[in-house]
């Protein structure tokens, strides 16, 4: 051996350990490693089970609400609800900007907040509410009405329909529509607290409005339901040329002074219209502006809506890049009618559309047949349609002409000749729906009822909102989402 080499005897022996206990305690080492390694795989693998089968989440509380408890399997429900609907009704928009399922929750919904967080905090007052109207309808001792039953039944009986429509059991169609492990029992409980809820507010706090009530509202709101007739001619001018601005105020001002009248607004229009202007205000309407909804704002608008506005008053406005001459036409009430209906929605493609028109056919003929009345029309409804309404009986109230709605299903509601009690089967895109007109009203008193309605609704859930007040638990919702 040359200087300085050892043999494997002596570099064992200076560090106080023989070759064969070395190894020893090298094999006791990985045997220690890997214990470790096997628990935790297995520690994961039974974790890994847990969760999946929904275990975990429905053992673990991730919100209160007074005394309830709230598990993260319950909230994960409302989560994916409210995140399966926004997505469903704005899929074409959300698309084009590039936003698609699966990086939906961390886009952003506005300059701060992500979809995900947007979700939260819709789920976290959802629940909230359902757990108030829940716990103040156990506190009361009240049972579910009639139409309650009915309401919930058919909620639970189209879950099965559909379910045997594709072939699945209720669970598998359940954990399909949501993304989550959901039991038809565990689905039963989430839904029959909410609809108990619901029941116990409409049955005992709902209010009925009277006309008294109804005028009351628009006479504190009328830029709600205000509409405004204006006319508008512009002179444009080019923001970085002083002098051009200059001019097109002295146009403007020298437009304006010569009003007399409506007449003459439009007459001066045609005088001075800018070459790329003629077209337009060749037309008598090339400078009006009907029917403008008075309740947003701006500095056209804001002068419009003005109280102290009357007929024939005239300004120049400064706007953005021209100046604005005004003539105020006049102000409204929308008088236009609005109506309440129900219907039932059959499905169909062209390769059942045949089958389902028959369907359509005779489930109106049922009807006729039997009691023909509003209610057993309900019925069918939350029997058969495949709307999204149909626990609540197919109902669809203040519809009017700007409602965003399938112009043939429209044209039917919206039809002047239409009684109380008309029916009728529909063809739309969507399918067959068997039409039910239930009653027609003044658009305005339709849009009042429903703002005082919501406005009493959100009074009281505020009220018990401090009765059952919430918590909720991060960790939970983290592992629950």
């Amino acid at each position: 051996m040359g200087k300085g080499a050892r043999t494997r005897k002596e570099r064992a022996a200076e560090g106080g350990q023989k070759p064969a206990e070395q190894s020893r305690g090298s094999r006791r080492i990985y045997q220690i490693a890997g214990g470790v390694a096997g628990a935790l795989a297995l520690c994961l693998l039974v974790f890994g089970i847990l969760y999946s089968t929904g275990f975990l989440q429905r053992n673990m509380t991730a919100m209160t609400v007074g005394d309830a408890k709230i598990s993260g399997q319950e909230y994960a429900y409302y989560y994916n609800m409210l995140r399966s609907n926004f997505y469903s009704s704005n899929e074409s928009y959300l698309t084009s900007m590039g936003i698609t399922d699966s990086n939906l929750d961390d886009a952003m919904y506005d300059e701060e907040t992500t979809f995900g967080e947007y979700f939260r905090q819709q789920t976290d007052s959802s629940i909230q509410r359902v757990y108030s109207l829940y716990n103040e309808a156990q506190a009361q001792g009240y049972a579910m009405s009639e139409e309650g039953q009915a309401s919930f039944d058919s909620n639970l009986a189209s879950i099965e329909t559909a379910a045997q429509e594709q072939g699945v059991s209720a669970q598998i169609y359940l954990q399909n529509v949501l993304g989550m492990t959901l039991s038809m029992d565990d689905y039963k409980d989430i839904v029959w607290k909410e609809s108990l809820g619901g029941d116990f507010y409409e049955n005992t706090q709902a209010k009925e409005y009277t006309d008294a009530d109804l005028e009351g509202y628009y006479q504190e709101n009328a830029d709600q339901f205000d509409l405004a007739d204006y006319r508008v001619f512009q002179v444009f001018y080019d923001a970085e040329d002083e002098a051009s601005k200059t001019q097109a105020k002295e146009k403007a001002e020298e437009f304006a002074a010569q009003v007399t009248d409506e007449r003459s607004f439009i007459r001066l229009a045609r005088e001075n219209a800018a070459e790329d202007q003629k077209e337009q205000y060749a037309e008598d309407d090339g400078t009006l502006t009907e029917a403008a909804p008075l309740y947003s704002s701006g500095t056209v608008i804001d002068w419009v809506k003005d109280p102290a506005r009357k007929t024939g008053d005239v300004e120049v406005l400064e706007i953005s890049t021209n100046y604005s001459v005004m003539y105020f036409v006049d102000r409204y009430l929308d008088e236009s009618p609005s109506v309440d209906i129900r219907h039932i929605l059959l499905r169909s493609d062209e390769t059942n559309d045949a089958e389902i028109k028959q369907q359509a056919e005779e489930l109106l003929q049922q009807w006729k047949d039997g009691e023909a009345t509003e209610d057993s029309f309900a019925d069918l409804a939350r029997q058969h349609s495949a709307d999204g309404n149909a626990s609540s009986g197919g109902i669809y109230t203040g519809v009017n002409a700007n409602t965003n709605f399938v112009e043939p299903f429209k044209n039917w509601c919206m039809d002047e000749s239409r009684r109380a009690g008309d029916t009728g089967i529909v063809k739309t895109d969507y399918g067959y729906h068997i039409m039910y007109f239930s009653a027609s009203r003044l658009a305005w008193k339709s849009s009042a009822e429903t703002a005082l309605s919501n406005q009493d609704y959100n009074d009281y859930l505020d009220q018990l909102a401090e009765k059952y007040p919430s918590e909720i638990s991060e960790r939970a919702i983290n592992l629950a989402l």
